[in-house]
């Protein structure tokens, strides 16, 4: 009976020797978190093996090594034009911009340069003062030429009135013979008659006094309201020849034109 209470008393004993191993005291410090886990993969995880090494058996559910998709890339941009790729980089506004300044600049050229178009056969046609020995028949033939140019025909002369300023039927009897009152005037409206496809014959002083000639064009006008006889072509009917007026004649003074209403 006494052994078994020895034994009891040192089971107790034990225990009580035992107890702070499994329990922590209530002022024990906190257990530390564990260290957290490195992202970082092993340097052998990351190994790409050399392409001329064996990669095993090809799966058709992988993708292509980026050595095989760089080489198609290659291969597909080389059969392929350069222009497959080319992007549409026209500009509308830029290109309406471009088609409003040529159409500028040719209405430009136009306001300083114009020559109406004649056939020199039918100038040829109806001949001249010297050829003719009509020296006082400047007027009808300046009328003839006019008409050559208008209506595309070679009508004698004399059908102008020969040596007459009524000059009739040029322009098939609707014409006109007028003074506009002043030099500057009278080459504004040859300007003006030019431009709108009409020839006109004025009244001009040459060598051998007074003299008709047929402008059929203008050439380097700064300002229409500023012209000056340099600044026209004629046909002269003293040989049929085209001229430069301002280079052999001077304007008469009395501001007189002819011109067809066709």
């Amino acid at each position: 009976m006494l052994k078994c209470r020895y034994l009891g008393a040192a089971i107790a004993l034990a225990a009580v020797a035992a107890y702070p191993l499994f329990a922590a005291p209530a002022f024990a410090a906190p257990l530390p978190e564990p260290a957290a886990q490195s992202e970082a993969l092993p340097p052998a995880a990351l190994a790409i093996a050399p392409a001329d090494e064996a990669a095993g058996p090809v799966d058709p559910d992988e993708p292509a090594p980026l050595a095989d998709a760089h080489a198609a890339v290659q291969s597909l941009s080389s059969t392929l034009p350069f222009s497959a790729f080319s992007l549409d980089t026209s500009d509308p506004l830029a290109e309406l911009r471009q088609a409003y300044e040529q159409e500028q600049e040719k209405l430009a050229r136009e306001a300083r340069d114009e020559r109406l178009a004649y056939d020199p056969a039918l100038i040829a046609a109806i001949g001249n003062q010297a050829e003719s020995g009509h020296t006082i028949c400047c007027p009808g033939f300046a009328c003839a030429y006019g008409d050559a140019i208008v209506q595309g025909v070679a009508n004698d002369h004399a059908v102008y009135g020969c040596g007459m300023c009524t000059w009739p039927r040029w322009g098939g009897g609707n014409s006109s013979f007028r003074s506009l009152g002043s030099n500057d005037a009278l080459l504004r409206e040859a300007y003006d008659q030019i431009a709108s496809g009409k020839p006109t014959v004025i009244h001009v002083m040459g060598a051998y006094n007074e003299h008709w000639i047929t402008l059929i064009g203008y050439r380097d006008v700064e300002d229409p309201d500023a012209l000056d006889l340099a600044n026209f072509i004629a046909l002269d009917p003293y040989d049929g020849a085209e001229i430069v007026a301002g280079e052999k004649y001077s304007l008469y003074g009395d501001f007189c034109e002819h011109v067809s209403d066709r």
